[in-house]
């Protein structure tokens, strides 16, 4: 599912920009980047660094400048956060034309599932015997990621696109189906969501 809202963000992203700077906030191991057709300065972000990879706590204040970034990227990260609402008011100061943010839906028919068979709605939710890192703080629902975003979004320009599974022999017969199940019944069917929030900098 993963490469669902990569592939749906590097096609969005490459459809409508070029020569551009980019900030991949919490990028793990930079996976959007051979994604992106366009990119003149791709940098890197994440709390756990790896090679490549600026450290950096998205609770904080990040240590860019005002405007540093044409575009920034989040995806599948504000729901790790104590604090997502300040967390996207300092991915809009560090960008200058464009957040795209994704945000995954705990109410997917799948993780019901798992949930009711007792597997758990994924592995960011286990009450585990150690302390860890990398854990989901909130249990969203599709419906929930769009008021969150449009409510803290007003001075700007959002466009959303559910993400749905990525499905091999069986998309032709099961994609138009998921693609009406998802619009109809969303909190159920779509996997998840993308956003890009087009900002409007004027004083």
């Amino acid at each position: 599912m993963s490469l669902a809202r990569l592939s749906m963000c590097a096609e969005r992203i490459n459809r409508r920009y070029t020569d551009y700077s980019l900030l991949d906030a919490g990028c793990r191991s930079m996976e959007l980047k051979p994604l992106l057709s366009g990119c003149r300065k791709y940098f890197g972000t994440d709390l756990i660094p790896t090679e490549g990879v600026l450290k950096c706590n998205l609770e904080e204040r990040l240590p860019f400048d005002d405007n540093t970034f044409d575009l920034v990227t989040a995806l599948d990260v504000l729901e790790h956060l104590n604090n997502p609402h300040g967390a996207l008011q300092e991915l809009f100061r560090v960008a200058r034309k464009s957040v795209l943010i994704s945000l995954p839906n705990m109410y997917y028919i799948q993780f019901r599932w798992n949930f009711l068979f007792g597997q758990g709605l994924s592995g960011k939710y286990r009450f585990r015997a150690q302390p860890i890192l990398d854990r989901h703080r909130w249990v969203l629902s599709y419906n929930e990621a769009l008021a969150f975003i449009y409510e803290n979004s007003k001075k700007h320009s959002v466009e959303h696109e559910m993400i749905l599974p990525i499905r091999g022999r069986t998309k032709v017969v099961l994609g138009p189906v998921e693609k009406w199940l998802g619009a109809t019944w969303p909190d159920l069917f779509a996997y998840g969501v993308l956003f890009e929030i087009t900002l409007d900098k004027s004083p």
